[in-house]
């Protein structure tokens, strides 16, 4: 398997990238009972979450299906979640159906706010093997920017959340976004929508799901899946040269389905993948993707570690 850094180092060259995010949106959570009301439907721990800590987690549907993924931030007394653009109605029409027995108001924040992804070219602060994968995402507000840095490895990447009508960030390499794909942190698009468990996208070792938090919806399926079972599904990335056909399956050298492509990314003609392996990848050998060798590299997390609660 490929080291990570590797791709990293002859790809990014040093540089850092500052690019806007029209995909995403927010939506605003407010009210006295805001905590209270998100902690029966999210995967994560409304306890950790502060203006110096954000989560990442999921809202998953009756059956453990995840409806849409997404960042949390405190903003004042306010919550925002972060979230792709083409979810916000179907989610904001399943959080409301449990808001009417709350003091709590949820509106589309969208309009209010501009995303920004900044990748930072730094060196790992910690080699893969020794990191600890953290429950809490270290946040702060300067200047009125609120950053949300969502991992260290295998780059340092931050959320900037700005007002709409500030001009106070300038997007520079903008292209080298694409490389965020890496962080193996996925928010979710609508077409994968309540198609896909958490554990599938490796949430349970990124500090999504919380196992100790008590009951959500769909909580019973989650938990069942981690205490009794072992979920052969995967994300781990790859990446090609040349454009392929990402709608075909992931085949061994046998021609056995072992995957799927869930999202790509590309700089020029290398291209990068998230991809849901139903095999474990140590055990794979080569892997192939419209008849052409692909190739598997390393996440930049350890699966199935403990989190912990502590602000890095």
């Amino acid at each position: 398997m490929t080291r990570l850094q590797d791709i990293i180092n002859t790809t990014q060259q040093n540089q850092d990238s500052v690019a806007k995010q029209p995909h995403l949106g927010l939506l605003r959570i407010a009210g006295p009972d805001t905590k209270k009301f998100l902690q029966g439907q999210l995967t994560c721990d409304l306890n950790k979450l502060s203006q110096k800590a954000s989560l990442y987690g999921a809202i998953c549907n009756i059956k453990g299906r995840i409806i849409s993924s997404f960042f949390l931030v405190q903003h004042n007394d306010d919550v925002l979640m972060l979230l792709s653009n083409d979810l916000l109605d179907k989610t904001l029409t399943h959080l409301k159906k449990y808001a009417v027995f709350f003091k709590t108001q949820l509106t589309d924040a969208s309009n209010d706010f501009t995303v920004y992804n900044k990748i930072i070219a730094a060196a790992p602060s910690l080699a893969i093997e020794t990191a600890t994968v953290s429950e809490t995402l270290l946040t702060r507000i300067e200047a009125a920017t609120l950053t949300v840095v969502v991992c260290q490895q295998p780059f340092t990447m931050q959320w900037l959340i700005v007002d709409k009508d500030s001009d106070d960030i300038a997007e520079q390499n903008s292209q080298l976004a694409a490389l965020s794909i890496l962080s193996a942190r996925p928010v979710i698009h609508a077409e994968q929508s309540e198609a896909i468990l958490p554990q599938w996208l490796n949430m349970q070792s990124t500090g999504g799901i919380s196992f100790t938090k008590g009951c959500y919806t769909g909580q019973e399926i989650v938990a069942r899946l981690h205490y009794k079972g072992k979920s052969k599904k995967q994300l781990v990335l790859a990446s090609w040269q040349g454009a392929l056909d990402c709608s075909k399956n992931i085949v061994d050298h046998e021609d056995n389905s072992i995957g799927q492509v869930f999202a790509t990314s590309h700089l020029g003609d290398r291209y990068f993948a998230q991809i849901l392996l139903n095999a474990d990848p140590s055990d794979t050998g080569k892997v192939f993707l419209d008849n052409q060798a692909i190739t598997l590299l390393e996440l930049p997390y350890l699966l199935n570690t403990k989190t912990t609660s502590t602000i890095a």
